[in-house]
């Protein structure tokens, strides 16, 4: 069964949590607020790990967030199983629009037009040809803000949803904003994305752990919570 949660989030049996008990025994758990691996994910693991996000212009990577989270859930998934798994999308990106706008109008998106500097000035219908087809494409990319209650955390908050280890990648049409948080239902290992870091943050049991740190694709190493993150500039 496909279960259509939005216009981007589907996935099998995928579905949005609506209130904070996925999420409620994080808060409690978290370092203090800053670049911290012991703020990206909870505190009181055996294991702690750290995977960077390769340069945009990095000759050997061009991978990403998105591939450096996919990668990181072909590692985790043999410790996962059929387990429902729980990811958090930061509530602050530009795509998100309210519930029921337009989202070609909505507020966080514009566009312009330019043309060649000594060129004449296109005519208008060509202008607002343009400019439409320029606010149909972003529109596409835009994601409706579910109507649930979101996961409130130190200085941020989050919408969750629930389904298949895979459904963490659901909006995978924004590559460069992966998910937060992700975490399977027995709590067994933890991934934070800080928003705007430059590495990504793994908590989990040792073998866990030591299955991320060995994977050539990743180039992760160990880590401790008191560790600091990079952050992007």
């Amino acid at each position: 069964m496909i279960t259509v949660v939005s216009p981007h989030l589907v996935a099998v049996d995928a579905a949005w949590d609506d209130g904070r008990d996925a999420g409620r025994w994080i808060a409690d758990r978290l370092g203090p607020f800053g670049s911290s691996v012991g703020h990206a994910v909870p505190l009181g693991y055996p294991a702690y790990a750290v995977v960077p996000i390769p340069a945009d212009d990095d000759p050997e990577g061009d991978r990403g967030p998105l591939s450096v989270i996919e990668a990181l859930l072909d590692v985790l998934g043999p410790f996962t199983g059929d387990q429902p798994v729980h990811s958090g999308m930061w509530e602050g990106w530009g795509w998100w629009y309210d519930t029921g706008a337009d989202p070609r109008t909505a507020p966080g998106m514009a566009v312009s037009i330019g043309w060649p500097e000594g060129d004449a000035r296109p005519a208008q219908d060509v202008i607002d040809r343009a400019l439409a087809d320029a606010r149909e494409q972003l529109a596409a990319e835009r994601v409706e803000r579910p109507d649930v209650e979101l996961l409130d955390l130190p200085a941020r908050r989050y919408y969750l949803w629930t389904g298949p280890l895979r459904s963490a990648t659901a909006f995978r049409h924004q590559p460069q904003d992966p998910p937060s948080l992700i975490w399977p239902e027995d709590r067994s290992w933890f991934v934070g994305v800080p928003i705007y870091a430059n590495e990504i943050a793994v908590a989990g049991t040792r073998v866990v752990v030591n299955a991320v740190v060995t994977d050539q694709r990743l180039n992760a190493h160990p880590a401790t919570p008191d560790d600091v993150l990079v952050i992007d500039d």
